[in-house]
């Protein structure tokens, strides 16, 4: 009989913890403001987990993204309960620089131009973000080092640009070793970023 009584709240013990995992919610902006992007800067409520890292931040003063599998799996890996959007791939990453990310603009046309949506639809690759640079940062030729993530597992590689293009514009890029071209997106001089 005591055998039962033990199984039974031990059993109750550990539905009871599954049952009690704290729901976070996805922020509305997120903002990086270190080398990684961490569970405090992802979602509300995270609490002393917050400083968990979960991605590489992007270049200061660009723009990235995070996948939501990504999301997902490290709020699930921290014992967090969240349920994705329904429809949402990926979710935009901001890294501000220096006095651009002090001084905002509270109202009229500009304020309109400077904001930039929070969540990406599943053809990321196609974004043109509206605070891009219409110079470009990426000239056909030129060595860029591209950055693929997936699931919580980052791969870089070296490629060789097929075209121009200015940041937070989708770019062909070639894979010398395979001569395979993929397409990603300008983070910055030298730099892009790709996910599946």
């Amino acid at each position: 009989m005591l055998r039962w009584i033990s199984v039974a709240i031990c059993s109750f013990l550990m539905f009871a913890g599954v049952a009690a995992a704290d729901t976070v919610t996805l922020r509305s902006r997120i903002e990086a403001n270190g080398a990684m992007v961490t569970l405090g800067d992802a979602f509300v409520g995270t609490g002393a987990l917050s400083s968990r890292p979960i991605a590489p931040a992007p270049p200061a003063g660009q723009v990235g993204s995070i996948p939501m599998a990504a999301l997902t799996a490290a709020a699930s890996v921290a014992g967090f309960d969240f349920t994705p959007p329904a429809g949402v791939d990926a979710v935009q990453v901001v890294h501000p620089s220096g006095a651009r990310a002090m001084i905002a603009p509270t109202s009229g046309p500009a304020m309109a131009a400077s904001v930039t949506p929070p969540i990406a639809s599943r053809d990321t690759a196609n974004i043109t973000y509206p605070n891009a640079s219409s110079v470009a940062a990426i000239h056909r030729g030129d060595a860029v080092m591209l950055v693929y993530q997936s699931g919580g597992i980052t791969l870089t590689m070296r490629t060789q640009a097929m075209q121009d293009a200015a940041v937070g514009q989708s770019v062909r890029l070639m894979n010398p070793s395979s001569n395979r071209v993929v397409l990603g997106v300008v983070t910055g001089p030298g730099a892009a970023s790709a996910s599946p």
